[in-house]
C-alpha cells in the first residue's frame, strides 16, 4: 500500500467523521432550540399560574374578611334577638299579671272575699286585702 491510498483512506474516514459530527451538532442545535422554546413556554405558564394564584389568594382574603364581618353581624343580631325574647317574655308576664289583676278587680267588684282572691288569682293575703280596700270602696261609693 502506498502512502497516497492510506492518506486518501484517512481523509475519507475523517470526512465521514466530520459529516457525522456536523449532523450530530445540527441535531443538538435543533434540540436545543426546541428545548429553549419549551422552556420559554413553561416560564410563561409558571408566570400565569403565579398571577392566578396571587389573584385567588386575594379573592380568598376578601371572602374571609367578608365572612368574618357577616359572622360578627350574625352574633350581634343573635344578641339583639335574645334581648328581644327576654323583653317579650317580660311583656307577656306583665300582660298575664295585668289580666290577673283585672280579673281580681272584677271579683272584688262582685264582692269576692280575701280568701277567694288568694285562691282564684294567686295573690298573697296582703295583696288581696289591699285590693279589697282600694277597689271595694270604689264599688261601695258607686
Amino acid at each position: 500500500m502506498d502512502i497516497t491510498s492510506i492518506l486518501f483512506g484517512t481523509i475519507a474516514v475523517l470526512l465521514i467523521l466530520f459529516l457525522y459530527l456536523a449532523f450530530f451538532v445540527n441535531g443538538l442545535s435543533k434540540s436545543l432550540r426546541t428545548s429553549e422554546s419549551e422552556l420559554k413556554q413553561l416560564k410563561q405558564f409558571v408566570a400565569l399560574q403565579q398571577k392566578q394564584l396571587k389573584d385567588l389568594s386575594h379573592e380568598l382574603q376578601t371572602m374571609t374578611n367578608a365572612a368574618y364581618g357577616v359572622g360578627k353581624r350574625i352574633n350581634q343580631l343573635a344578641g339583639q334577638l335574645r334581648e328581644l325574647d327576654d323583653r317579650q317574655e317580660e311583656f307577656d308576664l306583665k300582660d298575664q299579671g295585668s289580666h290577673s289583676m283585672q280579673q281580681a278587680i272584677a271579683l272584688v267588684h262582685k264582692g269576692a272575699s280575701v280568701d277567694e282572691l288568694i285562691e282564684n288569682c294567686e295573690m298573697s293575703q296582703g295583696e288581696a286585702e289591699l285590693l279589697i280596700m282600694v277597689h271595694g270602696q270604689q264599688s261601695e261609693s258607686n
